[in-house]
């Protein structure tokens, strides 16, 4: 158990390890009873899953990792069950379905979205991750689990090792492969901009004194070192440049009047994260400064982070300028608004964040996978965790973690695509297709003898 906890522990920053965990509880999930399949596969990934670089914090995850642990081992059984009636290779459909289709469902009504997904564990394995362009990351999911679940067929019973009992999975296998290397070595567009991200060195008592205006004077000096950042990064060339989620609070235009000018006077777009409190409401806000020194847009963060954001009202709209968009952290854990950003057409989001340190890869991966989904570039300003920029195939085109460096910045020049994933057109129909799958897999299973 704390070997196979150990592989999905490490798995969060080594991606092979979570193949290796996988394959480990299906192997032993075929060599132990019914209890021990299910209390061992549940104990397992839910003890690797609690790796603080995964998500944080931990007692805002932790009942849901706990649910997702709970629903693996209840599939590991049902994968045994399979094939204790079967013996066939549809039993390996049994366990990917089951995985993916718990983990949709599960998406759907947790407050930390896709999240829990074992498939964010992929992010630099740049070859599978190119199927979320077609469905999603529940391709890179069942392509996982169905991988472990035909090596522990194939390690359990001499009677599946020929090319019959295996061609399903080396074909799905082959396609992936084929698709990966046919994205990754494809022009990602002709059109690129160059971006910078940047945040002040702040730590969180400082920042609180900020974020309720409690020292104005204090207040003013982090505005003017963020406006010597904007001076900096423009000497470089950097036409757009995104700063942190919440960088101070405003009640109206005037507390920005500065950074407006800035932008003016440096002819670059900023896009900016505040907490905007308008005299009626909280808001989560980012708002996007042209390079002559106007408000274009007004982007209010649509998913809320439970417990730290509960003064503050949820957007319902989605932020486009030209053909770019904006979203703030905990937006990117969902697949909308990003899918709608794609079937409009967007080729680069911008987005604010804020991190809690430790999980700064974690929280960054999620939003690189997006953009694979959705077929744009991702530049992301997190003040706890990194600055990074990412293409349209999950690229990394630069990172920096904001721990490491004071003042962190980074600039790069990101390709502007396309948008119009096919996952954006087809929807999550490829996750249904697996509950589906795995719903009427079971009822035949209860059935037969």
């Amino acid at each position: 158990m704390f070997v196979d906890a150990g592989f999905f522990y490490f798995g969060t920053e080594y991606w092979l390890l979570s193949w290796i965990g996988l394959s480990l509880a299906s192997v032993y999930a075929l060599k132990a009873n019914f209890k021990n399949s299910f209390f061992v596969g549940s104990m397992a990934y839910f003890l690797g899953n609690a790796n603080p670089h995964n998500v944080l914090p931990i007692f805002v995850y932790g009942s849901w990792i706990f649910l997702n642990a709970i629903l693996f081992g209840g599939t590991l059984m049902i994968f045994k069950m399979a094939i204790k009636r079967w013996k066939s290779w549809k039993t390996i459909l049994i366990f990917a379905t089951g995985v993916t289709g718990y983990e949709y469902i599960i998406s759907l009504f947790s407050p930390h979205g896709t999240v829990g997904s074992i498939a964010y564990t992929q992010a630099d394995n740049l070859i599978v991750i190119q199927v979320a362009s077609l469905v999603g990351i529940w391709g890179i999911t069942f392509i996982m689990t169905m991988v472990a679940a035909n090596v522990a067929l194939l390690i359990e019973y001499k009677s599946f090792r020929n090319i019959k009992q295996n061609l399903i999975t080396g074909s799905v296998v082959i396609f992936v492969i084929l698709l990966g290397l046919y994205r990754l070595y494809m022009p990602v567009g002709e059109e690129y901009v160059k971006v910078g991200a940047s945040t002040v060195s702040i730590n969180l008592q400082q920042y609180l004194v900020v974020a309720e205006n409690k020292d104005p004077e204090k207040v003013n000096a982090l505005i003017q070192r963020y406006i010597d950042q904007i001076d900096d990064l423009a000497k470089v060339g950097a036409n757009y440049m995104v700063l942190p989620e919440k960088i101070i609070t405003i009640t109206s235009d005037r507390d920005l009047e500065k950074i407006y000018e800035a932008a003016r006077r440096k002819n670059i777009c900023l896009i900016i994260g505040v907490s905007n409190h308008d005299g009626a409401a909280w808001k989560n806000t980012a708002f996007v400064v042209s390079s002559v020194g106007e408000k274009t847009l007004q982007y209010d963060k649509q998913h809320l982070q439970t417990t730290f954001e509960n003064r503050y009202t949820s957007g319902n709209s989605i932020g486009i300028f030209e053909n770019k968009g904006v979203e703030i952290c905990k937006d990117m854990d969902f697949t909308e608004p990003s899918l709608e950003y794609s079937k409009q057409g967007v080729g680069i989001v911008f987005v604010p964040a804020l991190d809690f340190h430790d999980d700064a890869w974690s929280h960054a991966r999620v939003a690189i996978i997006r953009g694979v989904e959705g077929n744009f570039s991702v530049v992301r300003a997190a003040q706890w965790g990194l600055l990074s920029a990412s293409d349209n195939r999950g690229r990394v085109l630069s990172k920096i973690s904001t721990d490491v460096v004071d003042n962190a910045r980074i600039v790069v020049q990101v390709p502007v695509a396309t948008g119009n994933s096919i996952y954006s057109k087809i929807g999550d129909l490829f996750a249904w297709i697996c509950i589906v799958a795995f719903v009427g897999g079971g009822i035949i299973l209860l059935k037969s003898r």
